[in-house]
């Protein structure tokens, strides 16, 4: 009764704090982040993987998208390729799209900040916001790579359990989760209350994600809008993603809130 109370709660308060619009605020800068984010993991994945085994992992992350996004992220990541080795990236194009990429982790921060009443306004802490999300990317590489290497040697084993690559999706974003309500910003919950956010938000997430899934199988989305219907998507499901984020945020902070009127 507990849980479910602080479930229904965290409902309300979604609502009423306004998220829609941060996940929506989020679902703008995303797209232009993904540019550079992709050329980075890219570049460095393949470094430790072989270009070939990356590219296959990335067109199998896009194929919950259906086959026409697949076939774009196929050859989008063919272009970043020859960019990659041929070092022939516009450096104005490399600048406005990492720009927008720590601009987009700092809207998800300020999104946490609003959640959790932070009331940090000034140069400083925007500073601060700023250096917390480019440190952060890192942090995002080296979960890719951790992620590919999970999935690798999924691969070479064999297996057919369906039921284990669900647990590692769900185990493995529920870390990314914590990591991201425990470090992006200063003054976060203390970590049980992270913790049973990152595990909320994650649950949801696997849900989100077989959802999507199972529509685009038997929703024809992407033929109805044409080469608009791919956008269309995408911005659909990282706004699922950003609503999910930030649910589990503020299921980390009531949890936070009856934790401590407990103690008293």
């Amino acid at each position: 009764m507990h849980r479910l109370q602080i479930l229904s709660k965290s409902v309300s308060l979604w609502i009423s704090l306004g998220m829609s619009h941060h996940a929506a605020a989020f679902s703008y800068y995303a797209p232009f982040a993904l540019v550079p984010l992709i050329l980075i993991s890219l570049g460095i994945s393949s470094t430790f993987f072989g270009f070939e085994f990356v590219r296959n992992m990335f067109i199998s992350w896009g194929a919950m998208f259906g086959p026409d996004l697949t076939s774009l992220i196929s050859y989008a990541v063919q272009n970043l390729d020859v960019q990659v080795h041929s070092y022939d990236v516009p450096i104005l194009a490399i600048a406005f799209f990492s720009v927008t990429g720590v601009a987009a982790i700092n809207v998800l921060g300020y999104g946490f900040r609003h959640i959790w009443n932070i009331q940090e306004n000034d140069l400083k802490s925007w500073l601060w916001q700023t250096f917390r999300s480019i440190f952060f990317i890192a942090i995002l590489q080296i979960y890719v790579l951790a992620i590919i290497s999970i999935e690798g040697v999924w691969a070479m084993l064999e297996l057919e359990n369906r039921l284990v690559p669900v647990l590692i999706w769900f185990f493995s974003i529920s870390f990314f989760f914590f990591l991201l309500y425990r470090f992006l910003v200063a003054k976060a919950p203390s970590i049980s209350g992270c913790l049973v956010g990152a595990l909320t938000a994650g649950l949801l997430f696997v849900f989100a994600k077989n959802l999507v899934t199972l529509y685009l199988a038997t929703k024809p989305a992407l033929n109805i809008f044409g080469a608009a219907g791919l956008i269309l998507v995408l911005l659909v499901w990282v706004y699922v993603i950003a609503s999910v984020i930030y649910y589990g945020a503020i299921v980390a902070s009531e949890f936070e809130k009856r934790k401590a009127m407990a103690n008293i």
